[in-house]
């Protein structure tokens, strides 16, 4: 298609610059027979006046024709030739330029100017017209031959170029179509020159980060979810066993009780993780009063006597959300708080800065700075509570984290605070 395109440009170019040569030589014909023409016409009114013109050129001529057609005075080579057959109309003094052949002269075609002459006739001047024709046709010649020529090289040039900046979009799809399910690690090779190419290369492999993250995530989701699972399972069948056997020990029903109350919000935890990840979890967004779920949600959340809540520090705030995932979300937060606080769990909720800004924080053993990147991690549980019974799932942080981004928000471990323990700052933007 370029070399169609360029072709096409070149031929057009071709017969323009036929077309402006023979124009240009035209002009410089008629220029000189003007010239000649009033040469003629101020030796006509000299005294005594010539008896023949001058020729001049070789192939050029001139002749004088008075008003009743009888030829005055001509240049030799129309020397005894009748009056040419020259129309002429108009009026006096006007001057006509046209193309001829068929003359008397000779068969080639001529340029004539044919002038009337006041009191006189007509004066015909003319000289061959092939000099224009032939200088035109070595030109035309010369672009059949320059045009197909280059159009050769220029397609050839144009196929190399084109291969070779088109082989490293090969090389790309080759690679990307060897990558399996196990070769998410591999990536596409990239020129490092920065143009359109190098860019497609760096997308690809920004596109197979993020799948082999997917991936990876979603493949250790399946793993410790197992892992979670079978420890309440395994204590589910023990119970069964024990009462299938006859135990008679009231506790064990209440110990199973509780295993599947753990298994149900396990379960639901990782169901929640799997719809975040699918983009399947549906939020009905609305004017929530955020302080309002905060209170409710610290009130159900109470189980243990010795742990005191300190709400002191919460006023009004108005964000824009779902009030069950947000209300969930401070929930998570609230559980884990009192889970490892020693006596205190202080609940703070503030407007800065245009977000609404709730803070959690227990006077617990507190998270080792060395551990802090890790617990929004799914199934991540610190060593000493590593125990389901008294960690949780393990999701709850992930969970808390994952909705208020969903919110526009953010939730941060905060690593300084005025008590000992934890403190997690969740920051959503308020209401317009």
């Amino acid at each position: 298609m370029a070399t169609a395109v360029v072709a096409v440009v070149l031929l057009v170019a071709g017969l323009s610059l036929v077309l402006v040569q023979r124009a240009l030589l035209t002009d410089s014909l008629d220029n000189a027979l003007i010239q000649r023409a009033e040469d003629i016409v101020a030796l006509l009114e000299s005294n005594p006046p010539p008896e023949e013109l001058a020729q001049g050129a070789t192939e050029a001529f001139a002749q004088l024709v008075d008003e009743d057609g009888s030829v005055v005075m001509s240049t030799p080579n129309l020397r005894n030739a009748p009056p040419l057959s020259i129309e002429v109309g108009g009026p006096q003094e006007e001057t006509t330029i046209q193309t001829l052949e068929g003359l008397e002269v000779d068969d080639d075609h001529f340029r004539v100017l044919s002038r009337v002459v006041a009191g006189v006739g007509v004066l015909h001047v003319g000289t061959t017209y092939d000099v224009v024709g032939e200088s035109t046709t070595v030109l035309i010649s010369s672009l059949a031959v320059v045009i197909p020529i280059v159009v050769a090289m220029l397609a050839m040039l144009v196929w190399w170029l084109v291969g070779r900046t088109l082989r490293p979009v090969e090389a790309i799809r080759a690679e990307v179509a060897a990558i399996g399910s196990t070769d998410l690690h591999r990536r596409v090779p990239g020129s490092g020159s920065g143009d359109e190419i190098d860019r497609l290369a760096g997308t690809m492999n920004a596109m197979l980060e993020r799948v082999e993250t997917s991936v990876t995530r979603q493949q250790r989701f399946v793993a410790d979810a197992s892992h979670e699972l079978r420890n309440p399972l395994t204590r589910i069948r023990a119970a069964l066993d024990l009462e299938r056997r006859g135990s008679g020990d009231p506790q064990v029903i209440d110990d199973l009780l509780e295993e599947v109350i753990a298994l149900q919000r396990m379960v639901e935890d990782m169901l929640y993780m799997a719809r975040a990840d699918a983009g399947a979890n549906r939020s009905v967004f609305k004017r929530v009063d955020l302080d309002d779920v905060l209170l409710r949600e610290a009130q159900s959340v109470r189980s243990r006597q010795d742990v005191v809540m300190d709400m002191s520090r919460v006023s009004a705030a108005q964000v824009y959300g779902d009030s069950s995932q947000l209300g969930r979300a401070i929930r998570n937060l609230v559980a884990n708080a009192e889970r490892h606080a020693t006596s205190r769990v202080q609940l703070s909720l503030l407007e800065d800065d245009g977000a609404a800004v709730l803070s959690v924080v227990d006077d617990g053993p507190g998270i080792p700075a060395d551990q802090a990147q890790f617990v929004f991690e799914r199934f991540t549980r610190l060593d000493e509570f590593r125990n389901a019974d008294e960690g949780g799932t393990g999701l709850g942080l992930a969970i808390a984290r994952e909705i208020a981004e969903v919110h526009a928000g953010t939730l941060n471990l905060i690593p300084e605070h005025d008590i000992s323990g934890a403190t997690f700052e969740m920051r959503i933007p308020l209401a317009d």
